[in-house]
């Protein structure tokens, strides 16, 4: 099995190091860990089976979709995931990741998006847009409209709403 690491900026779970991978299913057995939470690319989407096989434990799937608005996420953020519904994503991933104020989204691309994640998925995430080097800049009025209309995804078991960056306990 070929788990080498490619140039992506993103680490998924493809990218990790085999050595890496065996201890951490050597801890799984340690521990009697009985499921993973994984990330992984779109391009990995046929290799999802591959890694629930080597890691002999149900994985849950992320996927950083950003927006199901297919438009937005490859003209504008470059995400070079070129699925064309979320039903697509709901065929192979367990749980998408949303990314909610940024200039140039609308509400209505947001309500979208919470709307299909609710609709086709068990559990997301729905990650706050935190500046950063990219030319991708934070809308204020967006964030404080998502916060007051959505505020009931703070109390949704089935949603995780990051704010800041950080808020998996990870990074600076």
């Amino acid at each position: 099995m070929d788990f080498s690491t490619s140039n992506h900026s993103v680490i998924c779970c493809f990218e990790i190091p085999k050595e890496t991978l065996e201890l951490i299913r050597d801890i799984i057995y340690a521990k009697g860990i009985r499921r993973l939470f994984f990330e992984a690319h779109w391009c990995y989407r046929s290799r999802l089976q591959e890694m629930r096989d080597f890691m002999g434990i149900p994985i849950t799937y992320k996927i950083g979709v950003e927006t199901f608005d297919n438009d937005f996420r490859e003209n504008y953020l470059n995400k070079h995931a070129n699925f064309t519904s979320p039903e697509e994503v709901s065929r192979y991933f367990d749980s998408p990741c949303l990314l909610v104020g940024m200039r140039g989204q609308t509400k209505e691309m947001i309500d979208y998006d919470i709307a299909m994640l609710k609709k086709y998925f068990k559990l997301g995430t729905v990650n706050i847009f935190t500046n950063n080097s990219t030319d991708v800049k934070r809308d204020e009025q967006l964030v404080a409209w998502f916060m007051d209309k959505y505020a009931a995804l703070l109390d949704d078991p089935a949603v995780e709403v990051l704010y800041e960056k950080t808020d998996f306990g990870v990074g600076d």
